[in-house]
Parts: structure tokens; C-alpha cells; sequence
């Protein structure tokens, strides 16, 4: 058995030796309400002896999310406010549900999914898919579409490089959608240390090479889990991983990296007048890039009040003066061209650079629920590019009217300097306010 578990470690740690538009999408950014609501399978398989456990019958479940929100936004709201001269409005009703069944027919077999849609029901979407077996009850496997929660991070993530989806800084509790992957879990015996291994497969149709290998080891010390990783797929950038996460006291801490040799990012080098592109692009596969994360989270129970923060390096973000070139030759571009489809496609590409163009960005968030009444609550949400002083600010207010309904209103500051990221993104300082009303939602 010592052979064979060497063996698929050597394996997976040998394996990387051989071998954007005119508008931006927040929804695409930041994900959407209607994702809040989702099913999260339990990672049964990190506890041995408890990973497959023989039920009767099949256990089903799901949850509905509805809710209707009306929204008005002001470009520049500190132009001149007046409350009728807003520059876009709408209303958004939303409809979703998530749908899964757990099946455990016996001790060593389990079989997981969930299924997900949302109006106007274009579509079901398979979310996850797999089955769990294992060796001896001692190497653990999962095989099928899966989230792989590699990362420690709340607000960012540079650890999760597996998922399909990265974290939704306003949403960052939500559940991210994962490949098709095979899992071999391995717990230390007598230890709390754990050794996994993934072969993940990105596209239905694809080569044996195309095979991507991950590996990770996880190592208890005393209140600290340390994990050390590595990633690799054909002619993509090596990912060296390492996790960190503990507590001081009352407050979690938790800090996450990862260094690259080369980037899949296309590095914007120049703004040129030549539709459609409008600028010319660099790779660069043999420099090495640097992303890091540390962050906080601290409750105290008898004041109903949490706080999360977080900050994150992005190596992978323009150095301050490169940026300032780029943005002043994209306004010699574009300052001159008429209003029309030419200008707004080379909007779009100013959007486009500036969009995580960053190195260094910051989250907060602060929670107070029973706010003088019992069902009264408050949240802040801000995100922030330290690197041009721009950002977003979220508060909101939701009050529990009675059970199966909920109110809410919210508001939504960019704030920044000029050609800053946020400003841009959104077209200037805006300002929007929303009233929301949450209708019937719940799991079962």
C-alpha cells in the first residue's frame, strides 16, 4: 500500500515535467442575486471512515430564489443632482432554484448532483456531477463535475486556480462552479496531514496531453493548516501554490499565493487608431508573476456584528506608470472620434485595460444584523484599486417583513479619480439605488 500511495504522489508531482467588448458585464464581474441560493455538497471525503456512509433511499433536496429589485443609476450624479434625472432605470425580477440528490446505496459508493435554472428557463444546467469510491478505505476518489476549494481566501483567491469561476467579491460565500475532474484523496494515518492529486479535463473533446494535473499537500500545526500545491496543464503557465489559514484570539486569519512562470494574460503594450482592436498585445512565458493575498475575519456573537477584510497583490497588474501611458494614448484615440459605433468600440478597449489593471486592491465588509429591530439588518461592502485610490462601495438595509418575505434597499458609490479603474467601469462617480423586494425563497 506505501508503494502504491508513492507512487501516485510521484506521479502527480512528476507530472509537469512531462509533457473584450464595448460594455462591461457586472453580472459576468460580480456574479448576480440569483446565485445566492445554492447548494453546497458536503466534503464528506476529507474525514475517513466518514467519507461513505450506507443510507436508504436518496436524499433530495434544493432551494428557490425569487426576488424583484428596481434600480436607478446616475452617471454623474455630483454634476447637478436632481432625483428625476437619473440615466438609466429598470426593474429585475429573478427566478432560480437549484435542485440536487445525494445517493449512498452503500459504504463505499456515493453518487451527488445538483442540477440549476433560472427564468426565463432557456436552459438546466448541470452544476455538479460525481461519484465518490475508494481503495481499502484508505486513497479516496471522486470522479465528475466538481468544486475544488483549494484557496483560503474570502474576497480573492490567487489559490484557486482549478475552479471556472473566480470569487464574486460582493457575493464571496457563493459556491463556484468547478471542472470535470478525478480527485485521489490520501489521510496520513495518525496524522491530520492530507495529500491530494486531480487530473482535471477541461473540454469534452479534447487530447491526452490536454490533461491537467494538480497536486497538494496539507499539513496541520497546531491552529494553522499550511497547503503547498502545484498546477500544471500543456503549454500553460507552472502554478506553484501555497495556502495559509489559523486564528490569533477571536480573529481568523488566512493569506494564499501563487507564483507563475509566464502569464495567460495578453499584456497590452500599445494603443494604436486601427479598429477593431485599437492595440497591440504581449505575451510573456518565461517571466515569473507574483500574486498574494492575506486577509482577516473576526464576529462577536452578543453584538450581532462581523468584519471581513482582505488585500491582495496582483503581480500580474500594470506598474503605475505603464498604466498612465497606455490610458493617456487611448484618449489621443479616442477624444477625436465622433460619436458613434468606432468610439464606442474603442471605449470598450479603455474598459478593457483598465479592468484589474491594478496592483494592489483591497476588501472590507461589515455585517450587523438586529440593528435596534430584531429583524432589521445592515451590511457594507467595499472593494478598492489601492493602486489608482477607485472603488465601490455596496451599503444596504433588509428588513424581514414576515416569513417568505423580505425588503432591501441598497445603494452603489464608484468612487475615484480620474481614468481610475471604477470611474471608468462605470462611466463616471455613479450612483445607483435599488429597492428589492425577496419573495418566497428558502431551501428544502
Amino acid at each position: 500500500m506505501t508503494r502504491l500511495i508513492a507512487a501516485l504522489a510521484l506521479a502527480a508531482l512528476a507530472a509537469p515535467v512531462m509533457a473584450q467588448g464595448a460594455d462591461i458585464d457586472y453580472d459576468a464581474l460580480f456574479g448576480s442575486e440569483d446565485d445566492l441560493f445554492v447548494e453546497i455538497a458536503e466534503d464528506d471525503a476529507a474525514v475517513p471512515g466518514i467519507a461513505l456512509i450506507e443510507t436508504k433511499g436518496v436524499r433530495i433536496g434544493g432551494s428557490v430564489s425569487g426576488s424583484a429589485t428596481a434600480s436607478w443609476t446616475w452617471n454623474d450624479p455630483y454634476a447637478g443632482f436632481s432625483p428625476t434625472a437619473f440615466d438609466s432605470y429598470g426593474l429585475d425580477p429573478a427566478l432560480s432554484a437549484t435542485l440536487f440528490f445525494d445517493a449512498r446505496p452503500s459504504a463505499d459508493s456515493r453518487f451527488y448532483g445538483s442540477v440549476k435554472t433560472a427564468w426565463p428557463f432557456d436552459e438546466a444546467e448541470v452544476f455538479e456531477l460525481f461519484t465518490d469510491f475508494n481503495y481499502n478505505d484508505s486513497v479516496f476518489f471522486r470522479f465528475g463535475k466538481q468544486t475544488v476549494n483549494w484557496g483560503v481566501g474570502y474576497f480573492f483567491s490567487p489559490a484557486n486556480v482549478i475552479n471556472l469561476e473566480s470569487i464574486d467579491p460582493f457575493d464571496p460565500e457563493r459556491q463556484l462552479e468547478g471542472p470535470v475532474s478525478l480527485r485521489a484523496h490520501y489521510p496520513i494515518p495518525g496524522s491530520q496531514h492530507n495529500l491530494w492529486a486531480y487530473a482535471v479535463f477541461p473540454e469534452a473533446d479534447m487530447k491526452p496531453e490536454d490533461i491537467q494535473v494538480a497536486a497538494k499537500a496539507e499539513f496541520v500545526a497546531g491552529a494553522w493548516e499550511i497547503g503547498l500545491g502545484t498546477w500544471y496543464a500543456y503549454e500553460r503557465p507552472l502554478r506553484g501554490v501555497l495556502t495559509a489559514s489559523g486564528s490569533l484570539g477571536q480573529v481568523t486569519l488566512f493569506g494564499e499565493g501563487y507564483v507563475a512562470r509566464g502569464s495567460d494574460k495578453a499584456f497590452v503594450t500599445s494603443v494604436t487608431s486601427t479598429p477593431p482592436t485599437f492595440v497591440t498585445t504581449a505575451t510573456y512565458d518565461e517571466k515569473l508573476f507574483l500574486k498574494g493575498s492575506a486577509g482577516f475575519m473576526w464576529s462577536k456573537s452578543d453584538w450581532n456584528f462581523s468584519v471581513a477584510g482582505q488585500y491582495l497583490y496582483d503581480g500580474e497588474g500594470y506598474a503605475d506608470g505603464d498604466r498612465s501611458d497606455l490610458i493617456s494614448q487611448a484618449h489621443d484615440v479616442i477624444d477625436p472620434l465622433s460619436p458613434g459605433p468606432i468610439k464606442d468600440s474603442a471605449t470598450g478597449i479603455l474598459k478593457g485595460l483598465v479592468l484589474n489593471s491594478g496592483r494592489h486592491y483591497a476588501a472590507l465588509n461589515l455585517s450587523k444584523t438586529e440593528l435596534g429591530l430584531k429583524d432589521l439588518s445592515a451590511n457594507l461592502t467595499l472593494i478598492a484599486n489601492l493602486s489608482d485610490f477607485s472603488g465601490l462601495a455596496r451599503p444596504s438595509l433588509s428588513y424581514r417583513l414576515f416569513a417568505g418575505l423580505s425588503a432591501s434597499l441598497s445603494a452603489s458609490f464608484a468612487f475615484g479619480l480620474e481614468d481610475s479603474e471604477y470611474l471608468v467601469l462605470n462611466d463616471g462617480p455613479a450612483m445607483s439605488w435599488s429597492f428589492g423586494l425577496t419573495l418566497g425563497s428558502g431551501s428544502f
